[in-house]
C-alpha cells in the first residue's frame, strides 16, 4: 500500500508540473484541473521542493503557485537586487524569481508583484544600442550561453548578463552579488587626470574601432564611458574627422546648450579633438560624485508599463501629468524638448531619448535633463550614405499651437543656429553646415512667428 501511495504522490506531482507550466495558478485552480483535495494538493506541493515558489499579489488574498525556471548557465532562478544611494551606500532593493513561462515575481518589503515578462527597470538596465553590443560581444566570448550578436538575445539571455555582468547599467540599481562586489572593486580605482584624458579617450576609440563589433545600425553614434577628474562618470560619443558625424558632434554640444540657456535642464557637455577623432563628452546625471548613483527610468520603459502608447513625447508628457506623475514645469520641458526638436531638424525624437528620475523615496522625480538632441536629419545612414543638407521643415505636431513652448524653443533655436554659423570650438564646424545654419534659422523664424505669444499694443 506504501508504495502504491508514492506512486500516485508521484503522478498527482508530475501533472502539477504540468499544469504549472502554463503560468502561475491559485490553489482553487490546481484542485479543479488535478481532480484531488487540498491535503493532496499541499503534499504534491512538497513533493516538487524548491521548484515550486507561492505568493499572494498584494491586494490580492488568494495563495498563488509557481513553477521556478531554469536560467542558462544554471543561474539561480531566486535572486537579489541593491541599489546605490546618491551617498553611495549599497542597500538591497527587492527580491526576484523567473518563472516558467517567461513571468517575473518581485517582493520589495511588504508589496509582491508579478510582471508578464521583466520588470521595466530590468528591461531598460539591460544591453542595448551600440554599447549594448559591445557588452554582448565581450560577454559572449568563451561562454555559450549568450549570443554574440545582441539581436539573439531573449530575456533568459539579459537575465544572465545582468546578474553576472551587469555593473554599469544605467540608473542606480545592481543584479545580485557579482554586480555589489565589482562595483566595491571599482570604487578603489580612481578616475583619469585631465591631463591624461584626451589620450585615453583616443586610445578607447582606436581599440573600438579595431574590435569586431558591428557596424554602428541606423547612424547609431559609437560611445564608451569613462569616470574623469574634472567631469565625473562621462558617456563618450567619438567620430573620425571628415565623417558627418564629426561634424554634427559639435552640433549636439551647442543645441544642449541652447536649451539650457533657456531654461530646460541639460545634460553639461565637453567638446574635444584628437589627430583623428572628435569627442563628446555627456557628463552623466544618473551619477554623484566617485560612487553615488541615481534611479531612472526611459521614456520608453514608463510608457510601456503604464501606458502602452509611445507615441510622441508631448502625449507621453501629457499622460504622466494627468497621472501626477510629473509635474507641469517638467511637462513643459518635455514640450519645449519636441518644438526645439522640430526647429532643428531632430528626427530622433523616440522614447529612449528622455527618461524620468526617480527618488530613493521610489517616486518619480522630474524628467531628467536633456540629452541625445542634434540635427538628426543629416546624420549618416550608415554604409557611407550621407543625406543632402536641405534646409529643415519643421511641424506643429502633437506640439499644439502653444505660446509659451514655441517661444522658448524658437529663442533655443535662434541661439543654436546663431551659434552654428559663428561658434570657434575644440572640434570644427564642417562651413557647409555654417551656410545651412543661417537659412535654417530663417526657416525657424518664419515658421514659429505665427505660434508665438500676441504682442498688445500700448495706446
Amino acid at each position: 500500500m506504501g508504495a502504491e501511495m508514492r506512486s500516485a504522490g508521484a503522478a498527482v506531482a508530475q501533472t502539477l508540473e504540468r499544469q504549472l507550466r502554463f503560468g502561475p495558478r491559485s490553489a482553487a485552480q490546481l484542485v479543479a484541473a488535478l481532480g484531488v483535495s487540498q491535503p493532496t494538493l499541499s503534499r504534491a506541493i512538497q513533493r516538487l521542493g524548491t521548484s515550486v515558489t507561492s505568493f499572494k499579489i498584494t491586494g490580492d488574498r488568494t495563495p498563488r503557485y509557481a513553477l521556478l525556471r531554469g536560467l542558462p548557465e544554471g543561474l539561480s532562478a531566486r535572486q537579489h537586487i541593491y541599489r546605490v544611494l546618491r551617498s553611495g551606500t549599497i542597500e538591497p532593493f527587492a527580491d526576484v524569481e523567473f518563472l516558467v513561462g517567461g513571468a517575473t515575481l518581485e517582493r520589495m518589503g511588504k508589496l509582491t508583484r508579478l510582471y508578464e515578462g521583466l520588470p521595466p527597470y530590468m528591461l531598460f538596465a539591460a544591453p542595448s544600442g551600440f554599447l549594448g553590443r559591445q557588452m554582448a560581444e565581450f560577454a559572449s566570448r568563451g561562454r555559450s550561453s549568450l549570443p554574440p550578436n545582441l539581436k539573439d538575445w531573449g530575456d533568459d539571455h539579459r537575465v544572465v548578463y545582468l546578474f553576472t555582468h551587469g555593473t554599469h547599467p544605467p540608473g542606480n540599481l545592481l543584479f545580485g552579488e557579482f554586480a555589489v562586489q565589482r562595483t566595491l572593486e571599482m570604487m578603489r580605482i580612481g578616475p583619469t587626470p585631465v591631463a591624461e584624458k584626451l589620450e585615453h579617450y583616443h586610445a578607447m576609440a582606436a581599440m573600438l574601432r579595431e574590435a569586431s563589433y558591428g557596424s554602428s545600425a541606423g547612424g547609431e553614434q559609437p560611445k564608451f564611458l569613462s569616470m574623469v577628474e574634472d567631469s565625473g562618470h562621462v558617456i563618450v560619443k567619438f567620430a573620425k574627422h571628415g565623417s558627418r558625424m564629426a561634424g554634427l558632434l559639435p552640433l549636439e554640444h551647442l543645441a544642449l546648450a541652447a536649451l539650457g540657456d533657456v531654461g530646460v535642464p541639460s545634460a553639461p557637455t565637453q567638446l574635444l579633438a584628437s589627430d583623428e577623432y572628435v569627442f563628446l563628452e555627456v557628463q552623466r546625471f544618473d551619477r554623484v560624485g566617485p560612487h553615488g548613483r541615481v534611479g531612472m527610468l526611459s521614456a520608453g520603459s514608463v510608457d510601456d508599463e503604464f501606458f502602452g502608447n509611445r507615441d510622441t513625447w508631448s502625449q507621453f508628457a501629457a499622460r504622466c501629468e494627468q497621472a501626477r506623475y510629473i509635474a507641469a514645469a517638467d511637462a513643459h520641458h518635455i514640450d519645449v524638448m519636441a518644438a526645439f526638436s522640430e526647429l532643428i531638424g531632430n528626427t530622433d525624437c523616440h522614447f529612449e531619448n528622455i527618461s524620468l528620475l526617480i527618488g530613493e523615496d521610489g517616486e518619480y522625480q522630474g524628467v531628467a535633463p536633456a540629452y541625445d538632441i542634434l540635427p538628426m536629419r543629416y546624420a549618416s545612414l550608415g554604409g557611407g550614405v550621407d543625406p543632402a543638407l536641405v534646409p529643415i521643415t519643421p511641424k506643429v505636431g502633437a506640439v499644439g499651437a502653444n505660446p509659451a513652448v514655441w517661444s522658448a524653443a524658437a529663442r533655443a533655436a535662434d541661439r543654436f543656429w546663431t551659434a552654428v554659423q559663428s561658434a570657434r570650438l575644440a572640434a570644427p564646424i564642417p562651413q557647409a553646415l555654417r551656410q545651412l545654419a543661417k537659412t535654417n534659422r530663417q526657416v525657424a523664424r518664419e515658421f514659429v512667428q505665427p505660434l508665438l505669444p500676441a504682442v498688445t499694443s500700448r495706446r
